[in-house]
């Protein structure tokens, strides 16, 4: 019981640190680098902020649910299904972006893989916490 509870919050601040990187200090150095477009000065930044961890929890706890439905033969299966998860969902979904909205394909790039790699951290760290 107790790890259906803290390990999606653990998982959820693990998830929200890591994009939080991607998203600040790493976007910024790599933008110059990869000539990325300037990310605009937002307003309500504190509103947004937790709004986004909130985001981080809803999917640690769907993360959580699906492996309490699941019969894991190892971690490695654990965190084949957050990529499965991610390029069924997050990876295909995002490409409307691009496709349709004009995003720049660089940017596209660059938020697939840090999205990939924080869902990978998500189930990483709810994998400490199941057997």
């Amino acid at each position: 019981m107790t790890e259906s509870i803290i390990a999606p919050i653990v998982s959820g601040i693990a998830g929200f640190i890591c994009a939080f990187l991607f998203s600040g200090p790493l976007y910024f150095g790599l933008s110059k680098f990869l000539n990325l477009p300037t990310q605009e000065e937002k307003k309500n930044l504190g509103i947004r902020i937790f709004l986004n961890f909130c985001v981080f929890l809803a999917t640690a706890f769907s993360l959580s649910l699906i492996l309490q439905y699941m019969s894991l033969q190892n971690k490695a299966h654990g965190q084949s299904i957050a990529f499965i998860l991610w390029f069924g969902f997050i990876f295909t979904s995002s490409s409307i972006d691009v496709i349709w909205k004009g995003k720049h394909l660089k940017l596209w790039i660059f938020e697939s893989i840090s999205s990939l790699i924080t869902i990978q951290v998500l189930m990483f760290v709810l994998l400490l916490f199941y057997k």
